[in-house]
């Protein structure tokens, strides 16, 4: 089974490892602007998500900043804390830089004899 992405987002590379992870030919039709410019951008992911993230697509724990904690606070009730979960023994939430996993899954793609590039002005054909 061959399988085409538009697009080199995040997601298209996630969804692309998932499938050659299952060993489904993918054909990735890369966007023409630069998805890399900011490299400041994070994601915030809960750990359902990390676990089906790791165990499905790509172990992405070298990356992450674990959060053990969330507090919510409302200004219009003076600052009095609204929520408050903690766990100290797991972490509740996970955050990463979009680039470092966007970059990481690219590189490890282009080397995938599953996974091919195009280039957009292929797309007609």
């Amino acid at each position: 089974m061959n399988l085409c992405i538009l697009g080199n987002g995040l997601t298209s590379l996630s969804l692309a490892k998932c499938l050659v992870n299952l060993g489904i030919s993918v054909v990735i039709f890369p966007t023409k602007k630069n998805l890399d410019q900011d490299r400041s951008r994070t994601i915030g992911i809960s750990k359902k998500n990390l676990d089906f993230f790791n165990k499905k697509i790509l172990n992405i724990n070298k990356f992450l900043w674990n959060i053990n904690r969330i507090q919510i606070y409302s200004d219009n009730l003076k600052n009095e804390k609204i929520l408050d979960f903690q766990n100290k023994k797991h972490s509740l939430f996970a955050i990463f830089k979009n680039y470092q996993i966007h970059q990481h899954l690219l590189s490890i793609l282009k080397k995938n004899k599953f996974c091919i590039f195009k280039k957009n002005n292929d797309l007609k054909n």
